[in-house]
């Protein structure tokens, strides 16, 4: 029997007998064999004379722990002692029964161990979790409480596995594991990937392009990702990052060898990984290495729209007949470049705020750049900014509401050039590429904004001026003409309120 194809039977007949609630429960997603074979041969084996020892948490049917242990038994004459974990019935009942079929495949070989139970509280009760040489892993994924003790301060429980994991190899040991991309920037994941970066160095990453293609028997939309990691002591040189669309292409995937420097930047406090996958992407981080500010140095802050629709509905208005109000602008008001209010009627949602209400849900009139925080999963863009100014604002404050962040300067306005430009970069293809490469998120954090490189003051409000001297202009065509770039289409013509 072929381990390999009899966990794919298995992952097929454990889908069709369970619902996709019960698998969100587990946090079980099958992992697809062509996937399962590409982190397997991410693997380097050392030579050495004991069995190489490998660690399969969360094992589900036991794919990966499968395909890896098969390439090091054809390719290497090493023997295996394969560990697989796993605490959810359905492929708790048929795991072992694989196993066995591959120790049978290699005759004096291959030794096994199904261990049945929750991985993380084995780890913490010091089981018979010994030193590996390899984690290999699709991780479970479900937000954790944190009231949860198995967690620490991990936002997910696929964080927590990654950090586990890491901490059973030995010294020189890897780690291989397919996850969602979000951990790779945003503040909700500083802290692990400051513990993750002081234990292990990252080695390769593989990036799959389409967020619909890799689980896609699953139905999820998630940007995911392959790391290997190195339990070593100190980070290697270089890093090698390989792409394909999805599972289906891996074969032709695009391969990019880049410095560790250029995906981890030392001395970064925000540990974000950087991932660029074309030699054009390589050479944007390089010359906006040389952009020396930040909105911060610029004397600017991002903060988050006030209105919570929820909690302010007595102060939320859909006819402002006789009463004072202002603008309440929402994500679907902002279009790239440009602030469209109000919206038709279809538009079923409050456009309107009380003057009366509380300040603290009011933003002064003044000049902003506002952003949308999420985009839709298969926007063709992350970053959408629109100009908002003082003279468009019909009354003296404006509502702003939870779904957008906005750029504003704390002790004092923004000119109008200078709001113009930053619209321009941040609706330009350069930002938006630039803000992909360092974040796999839908949702476009005040954090993620604020790590951005950007131009010198003077040069932000020439692009500023030119674009109110022509708001027909097109934001690539204003950036080519700045810094001598083409790129495809981008921003387009700003619109007033009204």
């Amino acid at each position: 029997m072929d381990p390999l194809r009899a966990a794919v039977s298995l992952s097929v007949t454990l889908r069709e007998q369970s619902t996709p609630d019960q698998r969100a429960e587990w946090g079980q997603f099958f992992t697809p064999r062509a996937v399962a074979e590409l982190m397997a041969a991410m693997v380097q084996v050392p030579a050495g004379t004991g069995p190489f020892r490998i660690l399969d948490p969360g094992a589900g049917t036991g794919i990966l722990g499968l395909a890896a242990a098969v390439r090091v038994l054809q390719t290497t004459d090493r023997s295996v002692r394969l560990v697989a974990v796993e605490a959810e019935p359905g492929a708790l009942g048929s795991l072992g029964g694989l196993l066995d079929a591959l120790a049978e495949a290699f005759p004096g070989r291959v030794t096994t161990e199904l261990l049945e139970g929750d991985f993380l509280a084995l780890a913490e009760r010091g089981s018979s979790l010994d030193p590996v040489d390899l984690a290999i892993a699709n991780p479970p994924y479900f937000k954790m409480s944190p009231s949860d003790r198995r967690g620490g301060d991990a936002p997910n429980i696929y964080a927590r596995f990654m950090e586990v994991a890491v901490r059973l190899l030995v010294p020189r040991g890897q780690a291989v594991f397919i996850v969602p991309r979000s951990f790779a920037s945003g503040t909700y994941f500083h802290r692990f990937r400051q513990r993750l970066h002081r234990r292990a160095a990252l080695l390769d990453v593989h990036v799959f392009e389409s967020r619909r293609d890799v689980f896609r028997e699953e139905g999820v939309l998630q940007e995911s990702v392959i790391v290997r990691y190195g339990r070593h002591t100190q980070r290697p040189a270089t890093v090698t990052i390989t792409t394909s669309h999805g599972a289906r292409d891996i074969a032709e995937r695009t391969s990019l060898v880049v410095s560790s420097a250029q995906v981890l930047r030392p001395g970064d406090p925000r540990e974000v990984l950087s991932l660029p996958t074309t030699a054009e992407d390589l050479a944007l981080l390089e010359h906006l290495e040389g952009w020396p500010e930040t909105l911060a140095s610029l004397g600017l802050a991002i903060s988050t729209g006030p209105v919570v629709p929820f909690r302010a509905r007595s102060e939320l208005l859909l006819d402002p007949a006789g009463v004072e109000t202002a603008p309440l602008l929402w994500m679907n008001h902002v279009r790239p470049g440009r602030v469209t209010w109000p919206l038709p009627r279809t538009f079923e949602k409050s456009q309107h705020i009380r003057v009366e209400a509380p300040s603290k849900l009011l933003v002064p009139r003044g000049n902003y750049v506002l952003l949308r925080r999420f985009s839709a999963k298969e926007d063709r863009r992350r970053l959408t900014a629109a100009l908002l100014l003082a003279t468009e604002v019909p009354s003296a404050v404006i509502g702003l509401e939870n779904h957008l962040n906005y750029i504003h300067r704390p002790s004092g306005e923004l000119r109008p050039e200078e709001a113009a430009g930053l619209s321009v970069l941040l609706g330009s293809t350069v930002l938006d590429r630039t803000f992909r490469i360092s974040s796999g998120n839908t949702q476009v954090s005040a954090s993620e904004i604020r790590g951005l490189p950007l131009p010198p003051r003077e040069v932000i409000e020439g692009l500023g001026e030119r674009w109110l001297a022509d708001p027909a202009r097109d934001f690539d065509e204003l950036m080519a003409e700045a810094f001598g770039w083409t790129a495809g289409p981008g921003g387009s013509a700003r619109s007033p309120m009204g």
